[in-house]
């Protein structure tokens, strides 16, 4: 009878921030065994061929639309699009219908993934005007995260006053996660792009001042036992409040803030219409030096899709936000591929970095003991974006045309081959 279930030959594997190739034993949904030879067999044998084997990756902010918003995307196919794409835990956000305010909405979206996902799901709740108590009674939850802060409006109307977020930053021992651009400065620049506005103004009428705004309120609050994150970073501005010690805050960047410019929005329209906007070609290439250094900490989707017919509507009728789950690796590799992100900071921001801020301390990296959620990789592969190959519910992306890393060949959650 063979010892394990999977046995992972001749991987090539990061360990210590070091690659090198290994044998990898995988029973009972775990990494069991890494060593540079393994004597006992597997169920399944796999010949890595010195391919890359890496860590699932962990995209702490997603929108999966479900309930409420399921004619784009719902928990099911959200997961399948992730989990085909290297991405075996997700955290899904609170703004939906009805948003997640307190253990009712969260129990039945923790419900709803144990019966439809395809991988690992958690969950935020929303910060309200007036939802602290309810909030407590979720903190112990298998499935909660975090709380999420919305200090501008975005989709939905979830904004918090001050005194509520002071309340629960001192009553909840948890991690907070921000949009944090600030709804003062984005309201005073409403008029800023004319009568007739279009998506090549939406970085004009939700400027870098109301990023850097938001990015300094958050730095204010921080203090001991505070764990404070700021969402999709989009402005180099933003990058001098991160900190790199142990009371925060720290940050995310998502793909299309390190692709893509406001000159990418004005070609493609409402397809780049997103909140906070991208920007200029100078906070996109500071994004991508304070990734490879470490300043920011993770890299995450924002994954928010909308069908192309809601899309298509006038600028000002058009919602913001894109999907992004089935390019998070194949992106992030790419900068790799490209030598602007070395392979160690990638699985960092991708994996174990994420983990470690959302507590989860049994993944996001290829270890013993740790859960078996893994992808093999071929590094001289590429992948240029066709919106046939698109598994979202949504059917599009951003990043169509672009060439970018190869997807993975292959995906195990939990020590399982996927199938989706």
């Amino acid at each position: 009878m063979p010892r394990y279930d999977v046995v992972f030959r001749e991987a090539r594997i990061l360990e210590d921030g070091a690659e090198r190739l290994s044998d990898v034993a995988i029973r009972n949904g775990r990494i069991e065994a890494v060593r540079s030879r393994i004597a006992g067999d597997g169920a399944d044998e796999v010949d890595c061929g010195g391919q890359w084997l890496l860590p699932g990756a962990v995209d702490m902010h997603v929108h999966l639309r479900d309930p409420g918003l399921t004619h784009k995307e719902d928990l099911g196919t959200g997961t399948a699009a992730a989990v085909a794409a290297g991405v075996t835990t997700v955290c899904d956000m609170p703004n939906t219908r009805p948003p997640v305010l307190g253990i009712d909405e969260l129990r039945a979206k923790a419900a709803r993934a144990r019966a439809v996902a395809h991988c690992d799901v958690r969950f935020f709740v929303a910060l309200g005007r007036d939802n602290v108590d309810a909030i407590a009674r979720c903190v112990d939850e298998p499935s909660f995260v975090g709380v999420k802060v919305f200090l501008g409006a975005t989709t939905g109307d979830l904004l918090s006053d001050d005194g509520t977020l002071r309340r629960a930053l001192d009553a909840l021992p948890c991690l907070f996660v921000f949009h944090a651009e600030d709804e003062g400065v984005l309201r005073r620049n409403l008029g800023a792009a004319g009568a007739s506005p279009d998506a090549a103004a939406h970085h004009v009428l939700r400027p870098t001042e109301a990023a850097v705004e938001g990015a300094r309120r958050v730095a204010a609050l921080a203090g001991p036992g505070r764990r404070l994150h700021i969402c999709h970073l989009s402005a180099a501005g933003e990058l001098p409040f991160l900190s790199g010690g142990p009371q925060g805050p720290t940050g995310e960047v998502a793909p299309h803030h390190l692709w893509f410019t406001a000159d990418d929005t004005a070609r493609i329209g409402n397809l780049l219409k997103v909140n906070p906007p991208v920007r200029l070609a100078t906070d996109r290439d500071a994004l991508r030096a304070a990734l490879a250094d470490g300043r920011i900490a993770a890299i995450a989707t924002d994954h928010a899709p909308h069908t192309l017919d809601e899309k298509a509507a006038p600028y000002s009728a058009a919602p913001s936000g894109v999907p992004g789950i089935d390019t998070l690796v194949p992106s992030t590799l790419r900068l790799v591929q490209t030598g602007l992100l070395s392979m160690a900071r990638a699985v960092d921001a991708l994996s174990a970095a994420p983990a470690r801020l959302l507590g989860l301390a049994d993944r996001g990296r290829v270890a013993e003991g740790l859960r078996a959620d893994l992808y093999l990789w071929d590094e001289r592969k590429a992948w240029c974006v066709d919106r046939a190959d698109v598994r979202t519910k949504c059917g599009w992306s951003p990043f169509e045309g672009v060439t970018l890393a190869a997807r993975p060949d292959a995906v195990w959650f939990e020590g399982r081959k996927v199938v989706v």
